[in-house]
């Protein structure tokens, strides 16, 4: 079923004395959900909380190559990445920019250093427009404003059957939540004093199907399909597992109960979202105390391991150096279905997976530094680019490294996962080098299952949810 949501987002800057700034959102507009519900009466058919870090991680992992490149995507999902262009500058110069700062939507008012060179660039400007017909409590600058048109990533709106609302006592709903400001909003950096945080204000929301009209022999044929037994509706959806973590060493117990279970896939994240990180990295190594790496993580199920043997990701059994993660990225391949695919070109490299830390800091800042070199220890040196004083950005972007291994048994057409109902538990088992607190606390290690469900419909409006 075709079914898009239509909706303008207006991006406000910090209040306040503002002498610089760059304000933008993180990569894909659907970062602004929290969570989403699709509900049937009172019966949620789908509930997926955190629906913004798996969005945001399939488009890493899936979506096109945003590196040095502009596409599609850019018009009415609000993805990007880096291109080279020109400032704002009589010159002009030429250098790296972020896409959605200066082409989708951002405020950026960087004015260039005296010594103007390649790093220094002037100011983009606020795009794509100011003004709007809607405003923020509590922020009382100008906006800017862009209409956004995304399809869902809910499962009944992405399986290829059409969905009979005719036939549904016109019950189905979609129910959105929308996350904080600093969990979707990025600011490589700010200068002056400020009365209000970034915030953002969503109107003009519209849903948009593709609505078909079938002659009445459809219909009776219909009704008679609902007589003999209901007619299935097939699809996939998420379950989200929170944990908080803070040692090398975790053994977490996942309670999950689908009687398919097609694919798991485990994310560590920051546990509190701030404006200067990019909320929706997903970590390989969350210590920023010393030399560390993840050394390897396996599933267990019941009395079985999946991978059947462990996913090394360290050179050797207590190294503290990445071995690039070859293993792993094989694994979430599988669990996504696109090994040896090479019509898929993401925008997931050897940049972005399982890098060790600079010294200090993990690597979250989309895209506002640039990788100078990787020491024979496997340490990488950042360059900080993005600036108040510079618009120009640098070429390395946020972490977008998962856990993940593949439960089914086919292509994934038909229901062929492994059934959790049967199972007595299921626990995923992770070592590092070195306790994982990032920011000097904890860190969140999120386990998300991707399973079979479905919906059959019979006469006078029953509907019976199979999970």
């Amino acid at each position: 079923m075709n079914t898009t949501l239509e909706f303008d987002v207006t991006l406000f800057g910090h209040a306040g004395t503002v002498q610089a700034q760059a304000v933008r959102f993180q990569n894909n507009i659907q970062s602004i959900f929290s969570r989403v519900r699709l509900l049937y009466g009172s019966t949620p058919l789908e509930d997926i909380i955190n629906y913004n870090v798996i969005v945001r991680s399939l488009t890493e992992w899936t979506a096109t190559n945003q590196h040095l490149s502009m596409d599609q995507t850019s018009i009415a999902e609000g993805i990007g990445g880096i291109v080279v262009d020109a400032d704002s500058g009589a010159g002009p110069m030429f250098g790296v920019c972020n896409v959605r700062q200066k082409y989708i939507q951002g405020l950026n008012s960087c004015i260039a250093a005296p010594d103007v060179n390649f790093t220094g660039g002037n100011a983009f400007g606020n795009v794509p427009t100011e003004g709007s017909s809607f405003g923020a409590t509590g922020n009382n600058t100008t906006g800017v404003t862009r209409r956004y048109q995304i399809n869902f990533a809910l499962g009944l709106f992405t399986q290829d059957k059409l969905i009979p609302t005719k036939f549904m006592a016109s019950q189905l709903a979609v129910e959105l939540s929308l996350a904080s400001a600093a969990d979707c909003i990025f600011v490589p950096d700010f200068a002056g004093t400020a009365t209000a945080d970034p915030t953002y204000a969503v109107g003009n929301v519209n849903l948009i199907p593709e609505i078909l009209e079938f002659d009445s022999s459809y219909d009776s044929m219909f009704l008679q399909g609902l007589r003999d037994g209901g007619v299935p509706l097939k699809f996939a959806s998420w379950h989200t597992f929170v944990f908080s973590v803070s040692s090398s060493n975790v053994n977490l117990l996942v309670q999950e109960r689908s009687r398919s279970v097609k694919a798991l896939f485990a994310v560590q994240r920051r546990q509190q979202a701030s404006f200067g990180h990019d909320s929706h990295a997903t970590i390989f190594d969350g210590s920023e105390t010393g030399l560390s790496t993840l050394q390897s993580y396996q599933y267990r199920i019941g009395g079985r391991y999946f991978p059947a043997a462990p996913v090394q990701c360290s050179t050797a059994v207590g190294s503290a150096i990445s071995n690039g993660g070859a293993e792993a990225y094989v694994e979430l391949s599988k669990a996504l279905n696109i090994v040896g695919d090479y019509r898929l070109s993401s925008t997931c490299n050897t940049s972005r997976w399982a890098l060790q830390n600079a010294a200090g800091a993990v690597q979250d800042a989309d895209y506002a530094t640039s990788l100078k070199s990787i020491g024979g220890n496997g340490v990488i040196t950042l360059g900080g680019v993005e600036k108040a004083e510079n618009s120009f950005c640098g070429t390395l972007g946020s972490q977008c490294f998962a856990m993940a291994t593949d439960l089914e048994t086919s292509n994934g057409v038909e229901i062929s996962g492994l059934n959790a109902e049967e199972q007595s538990d299921i626990s995923l088992l992770a070592n590092w080098k070195l306790d994982q607190k990032i920011g000097g606390s904890s860190s969140t290690l999120e386990v998300y299952t991707y399973y079979d469900a479905m919906i059959v419909l019979r006469e006078n409006n029953v509907l019976e949810l199979i999970q």
